[in-house]
């Protein structure tokens, strides 16, 4: 496994490295929401009560007056705290709103079709307009925000990692400055967001993603082994946190050689003064030989390791096809205290079938220990109400059904306990087991670069 890739190329110890990246990070950080303190109109200083960074009258959302300045002495608790990382990333589900939908053929803003951003997600009212989809999840009870590709695709390449230069001017100087306001004036409980970007880029300001005949290019966001690397790591990740940022996700992050490098920037980035996620995206799996290794039932086995490292994300798609519904594997259940699990619900609400059919499925895959990523209200209701002690099923007939649907998850349950110890020890020897340097880069499939996308055009009207 390529560990902690050439971190000593200059001799210096990779905790050495890590913890420089997190200083000039925080530089980086701070010169880029200087963009905060300037007048939206002519972007000279503003001042006054109307600066972005004067605490706000705490109106908070709908008039509720209990935004930051709510004429008390108490702060909110922004919930990130706790010795272990998984207390920092909480079983939460996130509300998907979705910046990048491969729409290359709209009349609105045609000059962005190339990028296949979303409808709304262009022109100089994108970033109100992605606040209002905020307040709409918050009003759906969200609290944790995932975005996908705010950047967009070129559609012939990998997600871009070089996600942030490369976006227009307006979208970087609004992020910080109206998203800042929002998380400290508006909304009444602390709201998190977490982007979705690239894992990977050759220049800050080069937009195209990585290709098969350009890989040697490129390298894994946050790498800083020569200037380029630490220069493009420092404007990439500190514009993303300049936002108020709680989370980055990484696309493609889980290839056996690429996954260490992440955890590692996860552990560096999650403590003080950021409390910054550092999401996988593709959940890693265990190989021997340079192909995924399976259990008895056929299935891929998680390498546990890493799943109780740092949190991961996958679609339904891509966990479909490896761990079909109904189908037995080794690997699930999760532990739920040990891991952040997360699906993400990539299509459209009613390509998951009827309100019911909704709340089975979204139960299914919480009875395997994952999180929902969705911007259904009915699937993000459900889910919610799952985590309140006194769940009952949305949508049940009777008691009994309700019972009935409590046993089989108390069942499992039972059964993650019963396994969970066997099946890490299995796991962690065939780890062992695995070479630590492949020559192969496996990456999940990248044949449909907007993989992530099986929207309908019409639906950024949503």
């Amino acid at each position: 496994m390529k560990q902690r890739k050439q971190l000593a190329r200059f001799g210096l110890s990779g905790g050495f490295m890590f913890t420089n990246i997190t200083t000039l990070v925080a530089a980086c950080s701070m010169i880029s929401c200087a963009s905060l303190a300037v007048g939206s109109d002519d972007k000279r200083p503003s001042s006054g009560n109307d600066s972005p960074l004067t605490r706000g009258n705490g109106a908070g959302p709908n008039g509720s007056n209990s935004g930051s300045n709510t004429g008390n002495d108490e702060d909110r608790d922004h919930g990130l705290g706790g010795e272990r990382w998984q207390d920092r990333i909480p079983r939460q589900p996130m509300w998907f709103i979705s910046a990048g939908t491969a729409n290359r053929s709209s009349n609105v803003h045609p000059e962005d079709n190339s990028r296949g951003l979303a409808v709304w997600w262009r022109g100089e009212n994108a970033v109100d307009e992605l606040v209002r989809r905020m307040h709409n999840g918050y009003d759906n009870g969200a609290r944790w925000f995932f975005i996908n590709r705010p950047m967009g695709t070129p559609g012939n390449t990998e997600v871009p990692g070089a996600s942030w230069l490369t976006m227009d001017a307006n979208k970087r100087d609004d992020l910080p400055m109206k998203l800042s306001k929002e998380l400290l004036d508006e909304f009444a409980e602390p709201v998190h967001v977490v982007w979705f970007i690239g894992s990977e880029m050759s220049d800050p300001r080069e937009y195209a993603g990585r290709t098969p005949n350009r890989a040697s290019d490129f390298y894994e966001l946050g790498k800083n082994d020569t200037w380029e690397q630490l220069v493009g790591s420092r404007v990439t990740l500190g514009g993303w946190i300049s936002t108020g940022a709680s989370g980055i996700a990484f696309d493609a992050s889980s290839p056996l050689d690429e996954r260490q490098h992440f955890i590692d920037l996860f552990e560096q980035l999650n403590g003080a003064p950021f409390n910054l996620g550092i999401y996988g995206e593709a959940y890693p799996l265990m190989y021997s030989n340079n192909r995924s290794t399976r259990d008895g039932h056929g299935t891929p086995i998680l390498d546990v390791d890493a799943i109780e490292s740092m949190p991961w994300i996958g679609t339904t798609n891509y966990i479909d096809g490896r761990w079909p519904e109904g189908g037995q594997s080794d690997s699930f259940p999760l532990d739920e205290d040990l891991t952040r699990m997360f699906v993400w619900f990539e299509r459209s609400n009613l390509g998951y079938g009827n309100d019911n059919q909704r709340i089975d499925l979204v139960n299914g895959y919480m009875d395997r220990g994952l999180i929902p990523i969705t911007r259904d209200p009915v699937m993000f209701r459900e889910a919610l109400n799952r985590m309140n002690p006194s769940y009952s099923r949305a949508g049940s007939d009777s008691g009994e059904s309700n019972s009935s649907g409590q046993q089989a998850r108390t069942t499992r349950g039972q059964r993650s306990s019963a396994n969970t110890s066997s099946r890490s020890r299995t796991q962690r020897t065939a780890r062992s087991a695995t070479p630590k340097k492949s020559s192969v880069k496996i990456v999940p499939s990248q044949t449909l670069p907007d993989r992530y996308q099986h929207i309908p055009a019409a639906s950024d009207t949503e």
